[in-house]
């Protein structure tokens, strides 16, 4: 079965530091904290680009995700994988999908990927509906068929 990743929204299309960070409201997460941004600060240069060093900014650049409280389950970590990240509402928004390429102990590699075009995300998505709960802390979760079946369907 598949995953589900909830990162940080990143205005660079997850290839790059954000710019006018401290200007772009989706970036909400990272500016109150919620996320690990790497430094433990949210920072910005002269120019208005995040100064952090986290995960999101290069995921579509280094195909990479690294679990720092842990290992991934290597029987459960197969399959596709599906992006999302909380929006301003603390709804999803669906926007990428890659299949895991690899597992190696705390990362996760996957194939390729790139962010569909803006107008093709499934916005407004709810935890409860694709996970039958409400997400709390952590980054990713597991997918039973049933899930998954339901992510592939907004999709196509």
């Amino acid at each position: 079965m598949g995953m589900i990743f909830r990162v940080a929204f990143n205005n660079q299309n997850w290839m790059g530091k954000c710019t006018n960070a401290r200007g772009d409201l989706r970036l909400f997460k990272c500016q109150k904290l919620n996320v690990n941004i790497g430094w433990g600060e949210f920072k910005v240069d002269n120019r208005g680009t995040c100064r952090s060093d986290c995960l999101e900014a290069e995921l579509c650049t280094k195909y990479l995700w690294e679990n720092f409280q842990g290992n991934f389950n290597k029987k459960r970590a197969i399959g596709t994988v599906y992006f999302v990240y909380p929006d301003l509402d603390n709804s999803l928004v669906l926007w990428s999908k890659s299949k895991i390429k690899n597992v190696k102990e705390d990362r996760i590699y996957f194939e390729e990927f790139k962010p569909m075009p803006e107008n093709k995300w499934k916005t407004g998505l709810r935890a409860i509906n694709i996970l039958g709960k409400n997400w709390g802390q952590g980054t990713y979760r597991y997918l039973d068929e049933i899930q998954e079946d339901q992510l592939v369907s907004l999709l196509s």
